[in-house]
């Protein structure tokens, strides 16, 4: 009983986490989230219009921003997406623990696509 009562608190944190992204998310100009299945983990696939996912990767993990660029083992997904072998920008919310860790990365997105491409 704890330990589903401790499971549930976990997934109420995530998904307030991930409403957090989602919603900092739609205010970036650019930006196309394609993971919006109803129930699913705390992660989320991006692409930039005219931007690559490699670059924003690189721009945010030299200011510490963990999110990945790639079709990490889901070439054949990726491919159905659209986004061809390249993939997207994964951010799993494991390394954002609490609403500055998300600021955090929002702002660097927002950053990120300040610069010029």
């Amino acid at each position: 009983e704890r330990l589903l009562t401790s499971l549930g608190s976990l997934e109420h944190h995530e998904d307030a986490l991930r409403r957090r992204v989602e919603e900092g998310l739609s205010r970036l100009p650019g930006i196309t989230v394609h993971s919006r299945a109803a129930e699913r983990t705390p992660t989320l696939l991006l692409t930039f219009e005219g931007r690559s996912t490699v670059d924003a990767y690189r721009y945010l993990a030299d200011r510490a921003v963990a999110a990945p660029s790639g079709a990490f083992y889901a070439l054949e997904a990726s491919r159905r997406l659209g986004l061809g072998d390249a993939g997207g920008l994964r951010i799993g919310l494991a390394p954002y623990t609490n609403e500055e860790d998300v600021d955090r990365l929002l702002e660097g997105l927002a950053d990120f696509l300040r610069t010029a491409p």
